[in-house]
C-alpha cells in the first residue's frame, strides 16, 4: 500500500463527485471555510453549507453541481451581516452569490466615510466592505456583483442600508403612545440593538419612576394618575440616550373618577357601584349621584321633605341633592297610588299639578298638598361598574 492517499475524480454529466474526505481536504485551503469552521458548524456540515452557499443547490458533501450562468442572488454572509456599525470601531460586511463564484464587485452609492470595498475577491467569490467608520449616519449602499473579474458578464445588485451610530445604546424600538380603558393594563417597552450591559430608567413627565429600571414598564390596573408622557433613559458604555416620548391617556367614566377621589384603592371590591361600605343604606351609585361621602354614614333624611306655601299654592316639597360632577347620572321621579305597588309611573313637570325643578346641585318635586300619591326617585347610570 502506498504511503500517501490517492484521490479519484468521477465525472458524470455536469456533476463532479468527490469522496467526502477529499472534498474537505480540497476546501480546507480556503480562509472562508476556516472562518465558517471557527464560527458555525462541525467540519463536514460546514463544507456542505459552503457548497450550498456557492452553488445555490441542495448540495450534499461529495457532489458539486456545475454553474449554468443564471443571474446570481447576492447575500450577506452569516456572521458579517449586521448592517449597523459603531463610530470609530472596526466594521465589516461580507457577501457572496448563492448561484456562482463572483469574479468582481462594484460599489454604487456612497459608502460610509472610513469604509471601502476591498479590491480583492476571495476565491469563493466573497467580497468585503470594511474599515473604521468616521462619521455617523444612514447610508444607502449598492453592491453590484459580476461573474467576470473585470466587471463584465452576468450581474446582480445587493442594496443595503448601513447605519453608523455612536458607541452606546442604539434604540431600535421606541415606546409607543396608547389610549387605554380605565382599569386595564399598561405595557410600554423599548429595545436596543445590543442590550448587554445596558441600564434603564423610565420617566413620567420628566421625573424618574422609582423601581422602573427594566426594558419594559408595566402597570396592571391604570387610573388617570398614569396619564402623561413617558420616556426611558438608557445608559451603556458610559453614554446615555433618551427614547422618544410616548403619550398615555386613560378613558374613564364619571363614577370611575369619583372612585379615584373617594377611595384609597379604587379597585377594591368595596368600591363596586352596588356596595354600601359605610352601611348607611345608600349604595355607592347613590352616594356618587347625590354627592355624599361613601365612607361616612349619612345621618340626614334623604330625600329631604318640607312644606312650601306661595302664591302658586301649598306644596309638599321632596328634594334630593345632585353631584355636579356626575354628568353621566340621570335622576327621575316616579309616583304611585300605593307604596307597595308594582306599577310606578314616571312624573313629568305640571302633571296633576306637580312641579319638577332641576339644576346642577338638586332635583326637586313639589306635590300639591291635596294630591294623594307616593313619590320616589330613580337614579340610573348607563356605565355602572
Amino acid at each position: 500500500m502506498d504511503g500517501f492517499m490517492k484521490i479519484y475524480f468521477k465525472c458524470l454529466g455536469s456533476k463532479v463527485y468527490l469522496p467526502a474526505f477529499a472534498l474537505m481536504v480540497f476546501l480546507s485551503r480556503s480562509p472562508v471555510l476556516k472562518m465558517l469552521v471557527e464560527k458555525q458548524f462541525s467540519l463536514a456540515p460546514r463544507a456542505a453549507h459552503l457548497l450550498k452557499w456557492i452553488t445555490g443547490t441542495t448540495a450534499m458533501v461529495g457532489s458539486v453541481d456545475s454553474v449554468t450562468g443564471a443571474t446570481a442572488t447576492v447575500k450577506l454572509l452569516p456572521g458579517y451581516d449586521d448592517t449597523t456599525g459603531i463610530l470609530g470601531e472596526y466594521f465589516r460586511l461580507s457577501f457572496a452569490s448563492t448561484d456562482y463564484v463572483v469574479g468582481s464587485y462594484r460599489l454604487g452609492g456612497a459608502a460610509p466615510p472610513g469604509l471601502a470595498l476591498s479590491p480583492i475577491v476571495n476565491e469563493f467569490g466573497v467580497g468585503t466592505i470594511d474599515g473604521v467608520p468616521t462619521r455617523k449616519g444612514v447610508y444607502n449602499v449598492d453592491i453590484w456583483a459580476y461573474k467576470e473579474n473585470n466587471q463584465t458578464g452576468d450581474s446582480t445588485l445587493l442594496a443595503i442600508t448601513v447605519r453608523i451610530v455612536e458607541k452606546g445604546p442604539n434604540i431600535t424600538k421606541h415606546p409607543q403612545s396608547v389610549s387605554l380603558p380605565w382599569g386595564s393594563a399598561l405595557n410600554l417597552d423599548v429595545s436596543i440593538q445590543q442590550p448587554i450591559g445596558a441600564t434603564y430608567q423610565w420617566r413620567k413627565d420628566g421625573t424618574g419612576i422609582p423601581g422602573a429600571t427594566l426594558p419594559n414598564y408595566q402597570a396592571s390596573q391604570v387610573t388617570t394618575e398614569y396619564e402623561g408622557l413617558y420616556d426611558v433613559q438608557i445608559t451603556q458604555d458610559g453614554l446615555t440616550v433618551l427614547s422618544n416620548s410616548a403619550s398615555v391617556s386613560i378613558m374613564a367614566s364619571g363614577i370611575q373618577l369619583w372612585k379615584e377621589s373617594e377611595f384609597a384603592d379604587p379597585f377594591d371590591q368595596s368600591t363596586d357601584a352596588l356596595n354600601d361600605p359605610d352601611l348607611d343604606g345608600l349604595i355607592n351609585l347613590v352616594e356618587y349621584a347625590i354627592g355624599t361621602d361613601p365612607l361616612a354614614a349619612t345621618v340626614i333624611q334623604l330625600p329631604a321633605v318640607s312644606r312650601e306655601q306661595s302664591i302658586l299654592g301649598d306644596y309638599v316639597v321632596i328634594l334630593t341633592g345632585k353631584n355636579p360632577a356626575a354628568s353621566d347620572i340621570t335622576i327621575t321621579a316616579e309616583y304611585s297610588d300605593a307604596l307597595r305597588s308594582e306599577n310606578w309611573t314616571q312624573l313629568f313637570n305640571l302633571q296633576n299639578g306637580i312641579l319638577i325643578e332641576e339644576n346642577q346641585s338638586s332635583y326637586v318635586v313639589k306635590v300639591p298638598k291635596e294630591e294623594a300619591c307616593f313619590v320616589r326617585f330613580r337614579i340610573s347610570d348607563s356605565q355602572v361598574n
